[in-house]
């Protein structure tokens, strides 16, 4: 049985379902795989996208909304592999987690939070707008632990991070931040007026000095992301 959007899917290619996920995603330059976690209801699109969604299919953008209903099933974060020795750098307060984690388990049972998954770099959070935001994960809210939004950095395309804000270094945590060579997501030693960054697959530190460093957040989390 087909759900709603399926419906206007299909209503929209002409009567027929066959490549109209595929139409969709060419239109509206996603991949394939973001309209089918749409079409099965695990996420739902940003405001942006279906403001194109509702252009597309000439319904009132609202309108568009109600074929997504909340989420009740959840991605699965699955983190790639870290060296030994960073599991071990790893504080108590567990505040990064490069564990396996399913967000399905105990979901029915959890309070749920919304996150947005932004294309541009939140410097001066909670300021960004909604063509910033590609789509929208709903998460257990212990699950977010805090997290305000998720992101990717140049350097690593493949993995989404959780992002609670935060503009103060966080000495001795794995931090989103923003250097002279760009964003970036490094674990944060201070020492003195120094700070030194470390790659997360345990490569030596690099000095850096504080005007050089813009923190924006402290990543609590990782999960692979679907391209």
């Amino acid at each position: 049985m087909i759900n709603k959007f399926e419906k206007q899917l299909e209503k929209w290619n002409g009567g027929v379902l066959r490549g109209a996920q595929a139409k969709l995603a060419r239109l509206l330059r996603v991949s394939t795989a973001t309209v089918a976690l749409w079409t099965t209801g695990k996420r739902r699109p940003s405001k942006g996208y279906a403001a194109q969604i509702a252009q597309l299919f000439g319904l009132d953008a609202y309108d568009v909304m109600r074929l997504f209903p909340l989420s009740t099933t959840y991605p699965e974060l699955q983190p790639s592999r870290h060296t030994r020795s960073l599991r071990d750098a790893q504080g108590p307060e567990n505040a990064y987690s490069a564990d396996n984690y399913d967000l399905r388990e105990d979901a029915a049972l959890s309070n749920s939070v919304s996150l947005p998954v932004l294309e541009n770099y939140p410097e001066h959070y909670p300021q960004y707008q909604d063509g910033d935001v590609a789509e929208w994960w709903t998460v257990p809210r212990h699950a977010a632990k805090g997290a305000k939004y998720l992101v990717r950095t140049p350097e690593k395309q493949d993995v989404l991070y959780f992002i609670r804000p935060e503009k103060e270094p966080m000495d001795g945590l794995v931090m989103f931040l923003k250097t002279p060579e760009g964003y970036c997501v490094k674990r944060v030693r201070k020492e003195g007026n120094d700070f030194y960054l470390q790659e997360l697959n345990g490569h030596p530190f690099t000095r850096w000095s504080l005007p050089q460093i813009q923190f924006i957040g402290t990543v609590v989390r990782e999960t692979a992301a679907v391209l």
